[in-house]
């Protein structure tokens, strides 16, 4: 008797582009040279003011490409855009910049096959490469990606430390994964990712968010991402992130502090170009922290005042 074969689920690759369309061909090409036996698509979500994605840009490819007009969406918005169209039965996320493993689909699908994870989340190598050689201390490099990672699959312990360019979850029409996009702010950068809200939210819910180290994508830090106000923005942003999530799911156990300094040396570190980034990390995501707590703290009391007053 011969067995029923079993077909490899569909998988789509969700993108939010916004100034990196030209890394797109590159992604592309990643795509194509995966040992995964199954269908994978590509979702782009183009959210320029003046689209400059087109579908008719990809016809030579030999991928499925499908291109979303999200004009003037932030991160979280536009992915959310590329999650309702996408056709497989696996979303995986990532970013138009990054350079997946041949392996990183296999990985990521058989963790949610097989694993019974209802989020897997892999490796972001980080690699700087304009300027070349420049180190970074890890502070920075947690703000684009993922420096600490676990070396073994199991359930992801920490999992404010997720990066939006690697995660992956299986389409359920009955609770939808989608990422918080209710005050994403002015988000243009595209440097506010929910990643981390979304995994920390289905943890303190009791979901399975595993850790999949084997599912690694490679990330060039752009010059762009390395500016005074591109790292304050994001380690601001993360510092209200986790307070936030500290209010609304304390068993979470969220560091009191999101950014560090390098623990060897900081007085050498100072001198150099990534120790003064990750100093004013350190500022941005503290105080961005403490505004934050203190607005959860007075929202409240005010929503209680205007009752009060409502009621008089």
């Amino acid at each position: 008797m011969n067995e029923a074969k079993t077909v490899p689920p569909v998988v789509s690759v969700v993108v939010a582009v916004r100034d990196n369309a030209a890394h797109l061909p590159r992604l592309l090409k990643a795509l194509l040279v995966q040992d995964y036996r199954g269908l994978i698509e590509l979702v782009a979500v183009d959210t320029h003011k003046k689209p400059v994605l087109n579908r008719s840009g990809f016809a030579g490819s030999r991928l499925p490409v499908y291109v979303v007009q999200e004009p003037e969406a932030g991160l979280s918005r536009a992915r959310n855009a590329g999650i309702r169209v996408a056709t497989g039965e696996v979303v995986l996320i990532t970013d138009p910049s990054t350079r997946p493993d041949p392996g990183w689909v296999c990985a990521m699908v058989a963790a949610l096959t097989y694993g019974g994870a209802d989020l897997v989340c892999g490796q972001v190598s980080v690699a700087v490469t304009d300027p070349p050689g420049l180190r970074l201390p890890k502070t920075v490099l947690d703000l684009v990606g993922s420096a600490r990672w676990p070396t073994v699959p199991g359930e992801l312990e920490r999992p404010w430390e997720v990066s939006g360019c690697n995660i992956g979850f299986r389409r359920n029409d009955v609770a939808p994964v989608q990422f918080d996009d209710e005050h994403p702010g002015a988000d243009r950068g595209h440097r506010r990712c929910g990643a981390a809200a979304l995994a920390t939210g289905l943890w303190a819910a009791g979901r399975f968010v595993q850790a999949v180290p084997e599912a690694v994508v490679h990330l060039d830090v752009a010059p762009a991402d390395l500016t005074w106000r591109a790292v304050g923005a994001r380690a601001w942003w993360l510092g209200a992130v986790l307070a936030r999530l500290a209010h609304e799911s304390p068993e979470a156990r969220i560091p009191d502090r999101p950014c560090r300094l390098p623990d060897r040396d900081p007085m050498r570190w100072m001198f150099t170009r990534g120790g003064r980034l990750a100093g004013a990390a350190c500022l941005a995501s503290s105080a961005g922290r403490r505004i934050e707590r203190l607005r959860l703290r007075t929202t409240p009391r005010r929503m209680s005042q205007m009752t009060v007053a409502a009621r008089g």
